[in-house]
């Protein structure tokens, strides 16, 4: 399969946890800061999140999902600005992100980067109206069960992208896991526990999946520690 090279990028608690109060902790910057650097070096020409992450980010958090009624049929993909220099990548099965605009806003440097939406036929012909009006490109995933394997390879295909960085959070990195689609991981562990059982984790399993799961085995390549008491793990896919 020719698909690009994915990077799972993700700052976590010691026991896992990827949001939380530990995230609006005291000390918190050196391991962040360390976080976005390391992601400059990884030269990949897009970035992944799932649909609650991507709302959070470019829409606002606690708004409310769109909602539409005209379940998707025969639709095609809807394929547009393939010359971006960079790609945001939104992960959005059951078509929820509001969508203000068709460009990723408020993040700087990603001022002339495009969006690319995959979405499944669980979405509605309202949610892919509304990503056309905003000139938002999407690939439809088909089949009774969500998958990522052909989107990926027509990320290479039709726009280009070589290198993913997939950062969350931990239904689309358990998505892509479950499919072996992750390639290396890049983990930054925080010096905090967070014991709540509410909070997200790293990897996490929706209800998309219908067949049994295996592990994911990886091995260690490389290990540093983030001053004054982070540690940054970097593992390949074996």
């Amino acid at each position: 399969m020719n698909r690009p090279e994915v990077i799972c990028h993700m700052a976590s608690t010691i026991d896992g946890k990827i949001a939380g109060e530990s995230f609006g902790a005291e000390g918190l910057g050196p391991y962040l800061e360390f976080y976005g650097k390391k992601k400059q070096t990884f030269k990949a020409n897009a970035t992944a999140y799932g649909a609650s992450t991507t709302k959070e980010i470019f829409v606002g958090k606690g708004k409310e999902n769109f909602k539409g009624t005209t379940p998707v049929t025969d639709e095609s993909d809807f394929i547009c600005g393939e010359d971006a220099p960079y790609f945001v990548i939104a992960i959005d099965p059951l078509g929820e992100i509001p969508w203000k605009s068709g460009k990723p806003e408020g993040r700087q440097g990603l001022e002339e980067a495009r969006i690319i939406v995959i979405t499944s036929t669980k979405a509605s012909k309202e949610y892919l109206g509304l990503l056309r009006e905003k000139e938002i490109a999407y690939l439809i995933s088909r089949g009774s069960e969500f998958r990522l394997s052909e989107p990926l390879e027509k990320l290479e295909s039709i726009f280009g992208i070589e290198r993913i960085s997939l950062q969350g959070g931990g239904l689309v990195n358990g998505t892509f896991a479950n499919e072996k689609l992750i390639d290396k991981l890049s983990l930054v562990v925080i010096p905090f526990v967070d014991s709540s059982s509410s909070v997200p984790t790293t990897f996490e399993t929706g209800s998309f999946f219908k067949h049994p799961i295996s592990p994911l085995e990886f091995k260690l390549k490389e290990m540093q520690k983030i001053e004054p008491d982070g540690l940054w793990l970097f593992y390949e896919r074996k």
